[in-house]
């Protein structure tokens, strides 16, 4: 039986549902001029856990930090060449140097892989610390600077003892630690949606959303005042 029959046969409802898909996606994305992405990658952090992040970083006796600015001769090579190694790795030493760590030890590799499902991650075994960077062709500096970011903040709630107990509390706890020593624009900007392939895929890096940033900003400044 066909549709014109009067009935709908179930490669009906696939074309159906196709059409109505084409049909979500062209509104979304060239009427309203939204961005078609999933709601996971739009869901907004508890505001209680980053507060408890935050709580924790104060009990731990850590003052909030400057501003981090990548140095401007250093932002204007990469802006030419985004993907170059040295460039990179001088890139990390000054996002550990912010943060009082050496980074000249920390082996920083590179990879291109759609099917790894992180960004960056960073491995410690004894007096070797390993960082593995994405290098997609998407990624921005402020994309890059912010995942390097996260993940010297990483290695520095490691060496200072301070993390909870379950991984995706830490996540949100290292998110919440690089706003706090001022990374916090690099993570606002960086951690935006990403359009990829001609507006049909988009990405999102990062555990915390931009507003989550402002949120936690707003938290320090209320901080600051009492």
């Amino acid at each position: 039986m066909t549709l014109f029959d009067g009935v709908f046969s179930l490669n009906d409802i696939f074309e159906i549902l196709t059409i109505i898909g084409l049909i979500y996606y062209v509104v979304k994305r060239f009427i309203l001029k939204e961005a078609p992405v999933p709601a996971s990658a739009l869901k907004k952090v508890d505001e209680e856990k980053l507060r408890s992040c935050l709580t924790l970083l104060q009990q731990s006796k850590k003052e909030p930090g400057k501003l981090y600015a990548v140095p401007k001769e250093l932002e204007e090579k990469l802006l030419v060449n985004l993907h170059d190694t040295e460039l990179l790795k001088q890139l990390l030493c000054s996002i550990a140097a912010h943060m009082g760590i050496d980074g000249s030890y920390i082996r920083l590799k590179f990879q291109d892989d759609a099917n790894l499902n992180y960004a960056g991650n960073i491995s410690t075994n004894g007096a070797f610390t390993t960082i593995n960077l994405q290098l997609h062709s998407y990624y921005n500096l402020d994309v890059i600077t912010a995942i390097l970011s996260h993940e010297v903040m990483h290695l520095y709630l490691y060496y200072s003892g301070i993390h909870f107990s379950d991984t995706l509390s830490n996540e949100v706890l290292t998110d919440t630690a690089a706003v706090y020593f001022g990374f916090g624009e690099y993570l606002y900007r960086g951690y935006q949606i990403i359009e990829t392939q001609m507006g049909f895929s988009y990405q999102k890096v990062g555990y915390i959303r931009p507003g989550d940033v402002k949120f936690i900003q707003e938290e320090m400044r209320n901080m600051s005042v009492k």
